[in-house]
This record gives structure tokens, sequence and C-alpha cells, in this order.
């Protein structure tokens, strides 16, 4: 029996690395190789005398998550390294030298880390565009046997044709990171390319190496978009504001330019976007990835709900750093750092819960803000005993946070009530998901929602109502609105577009599928009154509170629904939920979309105009829009990693059909180009203009006051002693306000609707009859 060689490796046609529409910054695994799995391994080199010599250490490709579209760089591998021997020099490449000089000296390393280091990746300034070159320079290079070999030192990549029966190489690893390499002819086929190697594919064939038995990558900066350039035309700019016709030119990730007839460098790529809108990209304040909860951990990570945020056209999210109670704020917001930067697709911060009161809390609230870049902290009136507050440790909290510049978010359901109706329902026997409605009436809400906002008033914090979902809670947040309170509220995907009719749903796992809290309302009338609130300014952004649990997490609640595990989707699907229920129902126009997917988010958690926006110098978060797509959201095509959805058969006119994240092309023709790793922690400075701006001012009228009486240190001095001085109880619109001298404003006009007159309360006269002629009496005598 003939003895069967080893396959080759599946080859890329063209070269290793491809370049990819337009050129790009980013490590993605091309058609060819979908799967993306890099493991550990030792590197192995090809020393002069032919022994395999093991190195330590790690992969130069990271492992990472099957199914994976990224490459992921290990810390101790991301540092600036030299290219090139410090000997060398600008000379040609004829210069006697034992190895031969190159053409250009590199002054780092061709792969240089950018922002200060991490696992990111930068062209040097030799190549700015980042592209692959179709170019292979020899040099005297001395292989083994002393025979040159071909080694591209000026170019990143070499893009190649040569024909497909050409041999093989086998390539030498070299000590630094993809340093300088040699390759040779080896008729044993290709040798698995050992990760930090030299990527140098022969212009003799068409074949690559391997990556671990990967094939096929395209090569990009998987950070910023550094030297990219992209240019806008045709479309519609929709901001907050305003919309108008015009252009938009894309550099380093940043928009450089907005208006017609742009001059701009050459080299960049133009995408046409007539007929659709340019708007910024979306915001969602308010997600929680692989949230660890009520026994399991949610769904989707930080990878997986980022990249499904991304297809969605939202490129920011703000997740919540939950500590258990004990638990030091700072630890774990680092803790959460860590999971987060490592894997997320797109920007992020976090807001950090406080679960506990103490001294500590207090101190390490003040550190988060300086120095971690934390303006928002969350606290729960609801999950009693795991992460309630009692109204003393919430009016601490708020004052602690007002003093710092922060805001208030709060989860708004009477806790102790809940606990209660508990324990009743599940004693008569209601164990299913319709007990979880019942637990949580909408009065619960609506207590919790007024309650919050006078104690946040009391100490004139601003607060942020998360996730409203009852329309008596949105009209309490309208009322303290219009009574001068500084409230914020946020309704979510969900309570936008679903009901609370799917608990009595005879389907087990379709009723605990809707599970969260607050839960849905039975009253179908309520998304659409949400709605319009949101559509007339009464609530302000949409939110989703994507915590995701799949079928098998739901069950653990099977017999008792408080076990529950409680969230639902919404992070990919709420912009064209909200388009598709507000604009496209004719409730909102496209600029009050923009202001409550994207705008508003960033102002009040203070990242405009950096977010939020279509200016120049804002970043590059930006989706082409076609408000004449349809799309139907279904669980079999959505990009997170729960098996439901609860908007599955929703049909929405008004779909993202190209979205930017930091100047770079994620999501185009339905397709995702996205890099683990990419997304960039957003610092937030705490007095948010959109907070604050009325709080300072309020802190000047609102000073108390007191009324010193007769026999008091200070009376008859002329200032506030009862006597006829000011009446503190008066305002200044009544006819009855003194000045501090303790006369009226003769300015102030004394007529009242209720016929009162200023001198109502001076006792009259007794009365005379004077006889005049009409006219009145004169005093002027003519001579």
């Amino acid at each position: 029996m003939t003895e069967q060689r080893p396959t080759r490796p599946r080859a890329l046609k063209g070269s290793m690395f491809e370049s990819v529409k337009g050129g790009g910054n980013s490590l993605t695994f091309s058609e060819d190789s979908p799967v993306g799995k890099a493991g550990k391994t030792t590197s192995v080199t090809d020393s002069p005398t032919r022994q395999h010599e093991k190195l330590p250490g790690r992969s130069f490709f990271d492992t990472v998550e099957g199914g994976q579209d990224t490459f992921q760089f290990p810390s101790e591998r991301a540092e600036p390294k030299q290219q090139i021997r410090e000997d060398c020099s600008e000379t040609d490449s004829s210069a006697s030298s034992p190895r031969g000089t190159p053409r250009k000296t590199l002054q780092v390393s061709m792969f240089k880390t950018v922002d200060g280091g991490g696992n990111s990746l930068a062209f040097d300034s030799e190549n700015p565009r980042g592209r692959a070159i179709p170019k292979v320079q020899k040099h005297d290079l001395t292989d083994f046997g002393g025979s040159p070999s071909k080694s591209p030192l000026e170019s990143v990549f070499c893009v190649i044709e040569a024909p497909s029966d050409a041999p093989p190489l086998q390539h030498q690893n070299t000590s630094s990171v993809f340093s300088r390499g040699t390759s040779r002819e080896d008729t044993g086929g290709w040798s698995p390319m050992q990760p930090g190697g030299a990527f140098y594919v022969d212009a003799r064939t068409t074949s690559a190496p391997a990556v671990n038995g990967q094939v096929g990558v395209d090569f990009t900066d998987n950070a910023r978009t550094a030297q990219t350039r992209i240019l806008i035309k045709g479309g519609k700019i929709v901001n907050a504001d305003r919309a108008f016709d015009s252009d938009v030119y894309i550099e380093d990730g940043v928009i450089k330019q907005v208006g017609e007839n742009l001059i701009i460098p050459g080299g960049a790529r133009t995408i046409e976007a007539a007929g659709k809108l340019i708007i910024p990209g979306g915001i969602d304040p308010h997600t929680h990835m692989e949230l660890p909860f009520m026994g399991t951990q949610a769904i989707d990570d930080f990878y997986q709900g980022t990249k499904a945020a991304l297809a969605g056209g939202t490129t920011m999210i703000i997740d919540h750093c939950i500590p258990v109670k004990g638990e030091s704020l700072v630890e774990a917001y680092e803790k959460w750092r860590g999971k987060a930067d490592s894997k997320v697709c797109c920007d992020y911060s976090l807001h950090v819960a406080i679960t506990w009161w103490s001294e500590q809390v207090e101190q390490e609230i003040e550190t988060v803000c300086k120095e971690k870049g934390v303006n928002s902290f969350k606290m729960f009136m609801a999950y009693k005993d795991v992460m309630m507050v009692n109204d003393h440790e919430f009016i601490q909290a708020c004052k602690k946070l007002k003093a710092e510049g922060a805001l208030a978010l709060v989860h708004a359901e009477n806790g102790d009530i809940i606990a209660e109706n508990q324990k009743k329902l599940l004693a008569q026997g209601i164990t299913g998901p319709e007990g979880h409605l019942q637990s949580r009436p909408e009065e619960v809400e609506q207590e919790a929602t007024n309650r919050a906002i006078m104690l946040a008033d009391q100490v004139n914090c601003p607060l942020y109502i998360v996730h409203v979902m009852a329309k008596s809670c949105a009209d309490t947040i309208a009322k303290a609105r219009r009574d001068g309170k500084i409230v914020f509220g946020e309704p979510i995907a969900a309570s936008l577009a679903c009901d609370g009719t799917h608990y009595c749903s005879h389907d087990w796992g379709h009723a605990a599928a809707y599970v969260l809290s607050p839960p849905l309302k039975t009253d179908p009338s309520t998304p659409g009154y949400l709605m319009k609130s949101l559509a007339n300014g009464d609530l302000h952004l949409v939110g989703t509170d994507n915590c995701t649990f799949n079928s098998e997490q739901k069950a653990l609640g099977k017999g008792d629904f408080t076990k529950i595990p409680n969230g639902v989707n919404g992070v990919e699907d709420r912009m064209s939920v909200i388009w598709e229920k507000g604009v496209h129902n004719g409730i909102m126009d496209a600029c009050r979309f923009v202001a409550v997917t994207s705008t508003n988010a960033a102002k009040i958690f203070n990242m405009y105009p950096q977010k939020g926006v279509i200016q120049a110098g804002s970043d590059a978060d930006i989706v082409i829009f076609n408000p004449e797509a349809t799309r139907v959201i279904s669980k079999d095509t959505h990009h997170q990693a729960v098996d439901f959805n609860i908007f599955e058969g929703m049909e929405c006119h008004g779909v993202p059909e190209l979205v930017l994240s930091q100047g770079k092309v994620v999501f185009e023709d339905g397709e995702l180009h996205v890099t683990q790793g990419a997304g960039r922690f957003i610092p937030r400075e705490v007095h948010a203009s959109e907070a604050y701006s009325r709080i300072l001012i309020r802190d000047k009228v609102r000073k108390p006051f007191k009324i010193l009486r007769e026999g008091d240190e200070g009376a008859g001095d002329g200032t506030m002693n009862g006597k006829g001085g000011i009446n503190p109880m008066a305002s200044e619109g009544d006819p009855s306000f003194a000045t501090k001298r303790g006369q009226r404003d003769l300015h102030a006009s004394s007529f009242s609707l209720s016929g009162q007159q200023v001198d109502d309360h001076v006792a009259p006269r007794s009365g005379r009859s004077v006889l005049n002629p009409p006219g009145g009496r004169s005093n002027i005598f003519l001579s």
C-alpha cells in the first residue's frame, strides 16, 4: 500500500496577506479560514547547524475562542522591537556587509504599539497606507549554504502571483516579533508557520504557510484605523439639531471635514451614500455583558455583545461594573476592565454600582471619579439582600456623588414590597413566569421612581432613572421635570416594542424568555405611550438593559419564578426597533431618533462632542443608514450568543447598511469585519453640563433662610428680623416681595388677577366727603 504524504495546508489565492477593500488596518481571517483559532505554541528556529532549538514563550497569536474571526496579541509580545540592526544606515543594498544593508532603516519595529502600549499594532511611517505592497526586494542575506534568498524589508507584506506548482518553502523563525527572516526551498512541503516568525512569501508560489493550521489572513491594524482615509459622498447627514446634504472625510479615525466639494488627499476610499442617511453611531447607555447574576453568567460576553452591537449600528456601549456587597469599588472596576479590554470590538465605558455603603465606599467614589474616568454610579432599590440599598444609604451616596460632580443612576422598584409579594405568590403555588409579573405590579415601580426623585432632589443631586417600563413612571418623571427637578428617563428597546402578555404564554420557555425587571406591562398601549413620551422630550434616551441568558439558563427558574435569571436581548436590534416604532410610524423625526439613540447619551454622560455628532474633530463612529431597506429580526440570523430574540419576526423598516468604528469599516454588506480588543475604554469627566449646569445655580438660589426674631442674636440690624423686613416666604413675583432695605421693588407690577392690591394690608382710614368740581380742584392762579 502506497504511503500517503501529508497534504499541504489550504492555500489562499493570491498571497498570505491580502489587503481588504480600500486598505485597512486589522488582522482578520479570510473566508478560506473562517474558524480562526490560533493556539499557544513554542517557537522553533532553524539554526545554521540545522538543529531545532525550542524557544520558550507564548504563541505570537494567542489562543482565541472557536468561531472568533480575529487575532489576539499577548501583552508580552506587544512592545516595540528594533526591526533592523542598529549598525544599519540608509545606504544602498550593494554596500559591503556580511549580510547586506537595507536601503532604509526603520527606527522602530515594523509593528509598534499605539496609545502607550497594549496589544495593538500600528504601521510604521515607511508604509502609512497599511496595505500589502506587490514588491519583493533582493538582498545579500546568507542562507545556510551561502546562497542568497529573498527577503522583503521595506514592504510590509508582499502580494505576489506565481505558478501553483512552484516548490514550497520552509520559513525560518526569528527571535524578534515579525523581524527579518530568510527562506529556502524544501521539497518536503510547507512546514507549519510558527507564530513569531517572519511572514514572508516567496515570489515563486501562491501557497501560503499555515498559522497553526489556519491560512488566509488579511492584515491590517487591530486597534485604531490610523492612516485610513475614507470619503463618504452623496448622503444626508442627520444630527440631533438638523439634517443636511453633505460629504464626510475621515482620516486617522477622526472626522476631518464635513461639507460639499471637499478637497482631500489622494488614496482615499470613496463610499457612495446617495439616498442614505449618515448618522452618528449609536450609544447604548445600559448593557450587562458577561454579568455574573442569579447563579449563572450572561451568555453575551464583551466580544460577542459588542460585535452584535456593531452589526446593529451601535458603536459604543456603557456597561455596568457591579461589586458584590462588601467588595471594593476600585477592585471591581479593575476586574471589569480586565474582562472587557481584551474583548471589546467597539468603544465602551463603565457605570459603577453602589451595592453597600461605608466610609471605604465613600472614599472610593472619589478615587473612581478622579482616577478611573467614571462619572456615573448606579444604585438598586430592588434585589433585597443582594444589591439593594436603603433610603439612608441612597441619600448618603447621592450627597457624595453630588460633591464629586457625578450622576446618580437608579433601578427604581420597591424591593421590600417585591419580597413580600414573592413569598405570598409562592405560598399560593404560583411558580411560573406569571408570578414574576404579579410580584412586581406597576405601583412598586412608580412609588420607587417618585421616592428616588424626591430623595435625590433633597440633596440637589441629578438623577437618571434606568429602564422606565410603565406609563405612570413616565408621567412621574415628566411632572418632576416640569417642577424643575433634574431627572432623566431611559426607556429600553423592550419596553418600547413589547408588552407583558408574553408572561401568560402556555409555553414556559417563551414566557421565561421575557423575564426582566421591572417586568413588561400587560397594558398593550404602554409601548406606544412610552414612545410618544420619548418623542416629546419627557423621556430622553434609549438603552437596552442587554443581559442575555439562553434557554438552559432560564430553566434554572422552573418551579420557582424568583430564580429565573432576569434579562433580555436588545443591543443589536435597538436602532432598527426604534426607527420602526418611532420614525416609520410617524411618532418622531430622524433628528429626534439621532438624539435618543446617540446624542443625548453623549451629552448626559459627558462624551459630547467626541461622540454623538457628525462634525469635524469628532470620532469617526458613523452609520450609513438606509431608511427604505427592511429586515426581519430573528434568533437564527442575529449575531448575539443567546438562543432567543424577544423581537422575533418583527419587520423593521430602516437598516444600518455600513458601520464605521474609529474610522474603520466594521460592518458592510451584511458582513462583520471586527477585531477583538480593538475597542477603547472612553474615560468621562465629571460635572457633565447637561446634568450639572442647573445644579450649580440651584445651589445658590436654594440656600436655607433663617428668621431673626426679637431677642435673637443679630435681631434689629435691618436684615431678616420678621418686623417689616424681607418676607422669606414670598417669591420674587409676589407684589409683597421686598428688597433687602425693606422697600418694595417699584419695578414690580402690583397687578393681580385675584384683585389683591399692594396696600391691602393697610387699615382703611375714616372716610370724609370732599366736593370738587369735575376734573379735580386746581391751585393754579392766573395773574
